[in-house]
C-alpha cells in the first residue's frame, strides 16, 4: 500500500511537470456567441498573456507563446509591473450595437482592438484608447465613471477582441459585452443608485454637521468629516471624481485615491476613540488609534515620494488593521453593555461585509448581480446610517440626563425649602448638642440633647442654674487652649475636652465646634457638642492595640535579624574562605573546598528560603483563604482523624455543644489554627505525648450571639505573665526543636483575630494550657431547628 501511494505521488508530480512544460500549448478559449440581448462576461471566453517587457505590439503579442486560457469569470491579476493582453473570440448575432463595459475605473491605460477573424494584422482592427491616465472623454463612448466603449458588429461575423491593459494599481478587469438596450437599462439603474447614494451620504454629513454647531460635540464633527471624505474617496475610487472634478487633468489620479483614503483614515482614527470614549474606557486602545492617526499622517506627507504601486498595498493593509481593530473593540464594548457599541459594531460589520462581497465579486468567487454589484455602497450606506442612529441615541441619552438633572434640581430646591421648615424640629430633636453663648460666655439657647449631656433633664432647671461655659471645663489647660484658639482664629472646630456634669459631678469627653456670630448687633457664639466618651475609650483601646502591634513588629524585625544571622554568617564565611584561600590550593583541593563551600552556601540559602516561607505563612491576607459554608461536625471528625494519624499516641477528644450544623467561615484557616495548637501542645509536652498520657480537648459551645472554641490540654500550661508573649513573633522556648521558629502561634493569633475576628480569653481556673476564643455569630444562624436539635451532642474521638 505504501509503495502504491509513492508511485501515485510520483505520477502526479510528473504530470504537473509536463503540464508546466506545455503551458504554451494552452487550449483555445470558447467563442462568445452574442445571439441574444444581455450582459455577457468575457472572462470565461478569454485568453491572457503577461508582457513583463512592456514593449509588445499587438502583432508581437498575437504571435507570442504563453497565452493562457482564463478560468475566472472576472479576471484579477493583483498588483504587477507587467502589461497584460487579453483576447476573446466573438460571434456576432442579429444585434449590431454592442458595448464593452469594464466595471473598474482605476486602470491607467486600456487599448481596445476589434479585429475581424481570421486575424490579419493591426491595420484591419478598430482601435480605441481609454483609462484614467488619459483625458476622461478620450476613448469613452458613454459619459460614465467606468470604461464603456461601443463596438458595432456585423451579423454572423467572427471577431477577435484584444485588450492591452497597463496600470500601477490592481489589475482587476471585470469586463462584459452588453447590447445597447440592456446597457441603457443598467445605466439608468446604476445612475439612480449612485445618485441616491451620493445624496444620502451628503445629507447625513450635513445633518450631523448642523448638530455639531448646536451641541459642540466633537463626535458629530468627526462623523461629518469621515462621511464627506469617504464620499469623495468613493467617488475617486469609482471614477466619478475624475468625471466631474478634473476630467482634463488625469495626472491627478496618481495621487487622488491615496490622498483621499489617508485623509479619511485620519478622521476615522479620530472618530472611533471619541465616539467610544476610549480615553476613559480603554486607554490602551486609545493610544493604538493615536498611532494609526500618526501613521496615516506620515503616509500622507510621504505621498509624493512613494510610488503609487507601493502606496496602495500599504494603505490597504492600514485600512484592514484599522477596521479590524475598531470591530474588535466594538464587540468587546457591546459585550460589556455599552449602549453606543451595539450600533457601532453592526455598522462596522455592514461595512466589512460589503467590502468582502465586493472583493469576492471582483475575484469571480460569487456571481455578479444587483446586490453583489453594489454591495460596497450598501455596506457603507448602512454604516453611515447606523452610526448616525448611534449618535442620535447619544443625543436622546444626553437630553434624558439633562431632564433628570432639572428634575433633581427642582426636587433639591423643594427639599431645601422643606429643610428650612423642619430646621427648628431638627434643632430640638438633634442627637448632637446645640447651644448659643453671649459675649460673657453664658448660655442663651440650647437644645435638649445639650442639656441632657450636662445632666439637666428640664429646661427650667438649666435656665435657673445657667452655668457659665468656662465652669464646665475640668482642666484649666484645656480651657485656656480653647479660648486661645478662639482668639487667634475666631472659631474652633473639633476641640476635644473633658467637661463636668454640674448636677452629677461626672465627667464626659465632648467634641466642641464653635464659631462667632452676631445677633442684633451683639457678639455671640454658636456651637455644638457631641458626647464622644465611648469613642474616646475606643480610641484609647485602639492606641493600646497599636502599641501591641508596634511591639510585635519590633519583635518580628529582631526575630528575622536573629534567624537570618546564622545562615548569612555561614554564607559570608564560605564566600570569604573561598575567595581568600583559593590561590593556595591545588586543583584537587580547590574542587574539594569548592564543593564544601557550595554546600554551606546552599544550606544557608535553604534556611533563608524556609524562613521566607514561614514569614509568608505568618502574615495573614484575607484573599488567600477561601470562605465557604463549613459542615462543622463532618469537618471536625475528618480533622481529628488526620491529627491522630500524625500523633497516634495522642488522646484527642472533640465535642460540639450547639445546634449549629453549618458555619460560614474559612476552613483552611481553622485547619491551620487547630493544627498549630496541637503541634504546640505536643512539642512542649513531649514526654507525655510519647507516653500516650497527653490529653487534648476541643469543644465548640454556643453562647448567645457567639460561638466559643475551648482548647485545653493536661500539659504543664503557661505562666500568666507569658500569656501575651506566646503570640509574639519568634517567641519559643524550644528554638532548636521548633520548625516554625516561634511563628506558629503568631500566625494562629493573626488568623484568630484578624481573619476570623475572634477574641482570646484565658480562664482563671485553667489547668494546663486552656484557651477560649469567642467568634461572632449571626443571630439567625443560632436558632435551633427540628433537624439540627438532635445533632447537638458530644462527640469523642477514640484513642
Amino acid at each position: 500500500m505504501a509503495r502504491a501511494n509513492v508511485l501515485q505521488t510520483l505520477a502526479v508530480l510528473i504530470t504537473l511537470v509536463l503540464a508546466s512544460l506545455n503551458l504554451n500549448a494552452a487550449q483555445p478559449a470558447a467563442t462568445l456567441s452574442l445571439e441574444a440581448p444581455g450582459d455577457y462576461s468575457i472572462g470565461l471566453y478569454s485568453q491572457w498573456l503577461e508582457d513583463p517587457t512592456l514593449n509588445l505590439s499587438i502583432d508581437d503579442a498575437m504571435q507570442a507563446e504563453g497565452w493562457q486560457t482564463s478560468t475566472e469569470a472576472s479576471l484579477n491579476f493583483g498588483y504587477s509591473d507587467s502589461v497584460y493582453w487579453l483576447r476573446t473570440r466573438i460571434h456576432a448575432g442579429s444585434l449590431h450595437d454592442w458595448a464593452l463595459w469594464i466595471r473598474y475605473s482605476l486602470l491607467d491605460y486600456v487599448e481596445f482592438y476589434l479585429c475581424p477573424q481570421p486575424y490579419d494584422g493591426e491595420a484591419g482592427c478598430q482601435k480605441r484608447l481609454a483609462g484614467d491616465e488619459v483625458p476622461f472623454k478620450l476613448g469613452r463612448d458613454v459619459n460614465h465613471p467606468n470604461l464603456i466603449v461601443r463596438f458595432p458588429m456585423e451579423q454572423g461575423q467572427e471577431y477577435l477582441l484584444v485588450m492591452r491593459v497597463q496600470s500601477n494599481g490592481a489589475y482587476q478587469i471585470p469586463a462584459s459585452l452588453v447590447d445597447e438596450k440592456t446597457l441603457q437599462n443598467e445605466l439608468e439603474t446604476n445612475n439612480l443608485i449612485r445618485g441616491g447614494y451620493y445624496a444620502t451620504m451628503l445629507v447625513m454629513g450635513l445633518y450631523n454637521l448642523f448638530i455639531f454647531f448646536q451641541t459642540r460635540e466633537r463626535s458629530y464633527l468627526y462623523y461629518t468629516l469621515v462621511t464627506v471624505t469617504f464620499l469623495i474617496f468613493h467617488m475617486t475610487y469609482e471614477g466619478s471624481a475624475f468625471q466631474y472634478f478634473w476630467p482634463e487633468t488625469p495626472s491627478l489620479n496618481q495621487y487622488a485615491l491615496p490622498l483621499m483614503f489617508l485623509v479619511n483614515q485620519i478622521f476615522l482614527s479620530l472618530f472611533v476613540p471619541n465616539f467610544l470614549n476610549l480615553k476613559k474606557h480603554s486607554p490602551g486602545a486609545h493610544r493604538l488609534f493615536r498611532v494609526y492617526t500618526a501613521i496615516s499622517g506620515m503616509l500622507l506627507i510621504m505621498l509624493p515620494l512613494i510610488p503609487y504601486a507601493v502606496m496602495l498595498p500599504v494603505i490597504n493593509l492600514l485600512s484592514t488593521v484599522v477596521l479590524i481593530s475598531a470591530l474588535l473593540i466594538g464587540i468587546v464594548f457591546w459585550v460589556q453593555g455599552r449602549p453606543a457599541a451595539r450600533f457601532f459594531t453592526i455598522a462596522w460589520v455592514s461595512l466589512i461585509t460589503g467590502l468582502v462581497l465586493a472583493n469576492a465579486r471582483s475575484l469571480g468567487l460569487i456571481p455578479t448581480n444587483t446586490f453583489t454589484l453594489y454591495a460596497y455602497q450598501i455596506g457603507s450606506f448602512m454604516e453611515v446610517v447606523l452610526l448616525s442612529m448611534a449618535l442620535g441615541e447619544r443625543i436622546m441619552r444626553l437630553q434624558k440626563e439633562q431632564l433628570e438633572t432639572r428634575k433633581a434640581m427642582l426636587k433639591t430646591q423643594e427639599e431645601a425649602i422643606q429643610y428650612l421648615r423642619d430646621y427648628e424640629d431638627l434643632y430640638q430633636n438633634s442627637l448632637t448638642g446645640k447651644f448659643q453663648l453671649d459675649s460673657d460666655g453664658y448660655f442663651i439657647k440650647s437644645n435638649p440633647a445639650w442639656r441632657r449631656m450636662l445632666g439637666f433633664g428640664e429646661l427650667s432647671r438649666f435656665v435657673s442654674d445657667n452655668p457659665p461655659f468656662d465652669s464646665l471645663f475640668t482642666s484649666g489647660t484645656e480651657r485656656r487652649n480653647f479660648w486661645r484658639r478662639i482668639k487667634e482664629s475666631g472659631h474652633v472646630q473639633g476641640f476635644i475636652a473633658q467637661l463636668a456634669q454640674p448636677n452629677s459631678g461626672e465627667k464626659l469627653m465632648v467634641s466642641i465646634t464653635m464659631r462667632a456670630s452676631t445677633n442684633n448687633g451683639r457678639s455671640a457664639w454658636i456651637g455644638s457638642g457631641q458626647n464622644i466618651t465611648e469613642e474616646y475609650q475606643k480610641e484609647q483601646a485602639l492606641s493600646h492595640l497599636q502599641k501591641e502591634k508596634a511591639q510585635a513588629l519590633r519583635q518580628l524585625v529582631m526575630g528575622i535579624a536573629h534567624e537570618m544571622n546564622t545562615p548569612l554568617g555561614n554564607i559570608r564565611m564560605a564566600e570569604t574562605f573561598l575567595a581568600d584561600q583559593r590561590s593556595d590550593w591545588t586543583e584537587d583541593e580547590l574542587q574539594a573546598h569548592l564543593g564544601s563551600g557550595l554546600k554551606h552556601i546552599h544550606e544557608g540559602i535553604d534556611r533563608l528560603n524556609g524562613l521566607n516561607q514561614l514569614m509568608k505563612n505568618a502574615i495573614v491576607q484575607e484573599n488567600q483563604y477561601a470562605q465557604e459554608l463549613l459542615p462543622v461536625r463532618p469537618w471536625l471528625k475528618t480533622w481529628s482523624a488526620q491529627m491522630l494519624e500524625k500523633y497516634p499516641q495522642l488522646s484527642l477528644k472533640t465535642a460540639i455543644h450547639s445546634y449549629i450544623t453549618e458555619w460560614d467561615t474559612y476552613p483552611d484557616a481553622l485547619n491551620i489554627i487547630f493544627s498549630q495548637l496541637v503541634d504546640n501542645s505536643c512539642k512542649h509536652n513531649a514526654d507525655k505525648a510519647e507516653q500516650g498520657t497527653l490529653e487534648i480537648g476541643i469543644e465548640f459551645r454556643e453562647r448567645g450571639e457567639h460561638l466559643e472554641l475551648h482548647y485545653r490540654d493536661n500539659g504543664k500550661g503557661i505562666d500568666e505573665e507569658q500569656r501575651d508573649a506566646i503570640f509574639m513573633p519568634f517567641y519559643t522556648t524550644q528554638r532548636r526543636l521548633a520548625e516554625s521558629k516561634g511563628l506558629g502561634l503568631y500566625q494562629t493569633y493573626n488568623l484568630l483575630t484578624d481573619l476570623l475576628h475572634g477574641q482570646i480569653e484565658w480562664p482563671a481556673d485553667a489547668q494546663g494550657f486552656y484557651l477560649v476564643v469567642r467568634f461572632p455569630l449571626p443571630q439567625e444562624e443560632s436558632a435551633p431547628t427540628a433537624s439540627s436539635a438532635s445533632t447537638a451532642t458530644e462527640e469523642e474521638t477514640p484513642e
